[in-house]
């Protein structure tokens, strides 16, 4: 049993000896290179762009009812995400970082499944809750729009809703 113990602590120890302790390889030139990044990068963007593409006119279920609360929350959701990107989109230009560099706006809901059917008064809060964001950013950008406006009418029409 002695002798087992001594033999199984020699293997082992020899076994150690014979393995590489270097650290592991370097990346490849490639993998550090911002413009190879940035083109990898951009394919993804053209991946997404041809799925857009690609699915534009197929038929699907159907349109969703105005009142479909699964819907509305997809629809919301969807709504955080382009407000996001254009946060995110003018922070890069350096345009209005006051408001568009700060932190994302990531509400706890926007991880929902989209099958999740919230009840109507979590949509009213939602909607309440991105209504303030969306609309604070949206205030910025367009007193910004009317401040270079040519004209009165201009002015008057610059983020007109309705």
């Amino acid at each position: 049993m002695m002798l087992r113990a001594l033999v199984l602590s020699s293997l082992l120890a020899l076994a150690a000896c014979g393995q590489n302790t270097t650290a592991p390889t370097p990346p490849a030139p490639s993998e550090r290179d911002p413009a190879a990044l940035n083109i990898e990068v951009g394919r993804y963007g053209v991946m997404l762009d041809q799925v857009a593409a690609l699915t534009l006119d197929r038929p699907g279920v159907g349109e969703p009812e105005a009142t479909d609360l699964r819907d509305l929350s997809r629809r919301l959701r969807e709504t955080v995400w382009r407000y996001n990107i254009e946060r995110s989109r003018l922070c890069a230009r350096g345009l209005f970082t006051d408001v568009a560099c700060g932190p994302v706006f990531n509400p706890i809901w926007i991880a929902d499944a989209p099958a999740a059917e919230p009840t109507i008064e979590e949509i009213r809060s939602r909607a309440d809750e991105v209504g303030r964001e969306v609309s604070g950013f949206w205030n910025v950008v367009c007193e910004d729009a009317r401040t270079r406006a040519p004209d009165e009418e201009a002015r008057r029409s610059a983020c007109a809703i309705e």
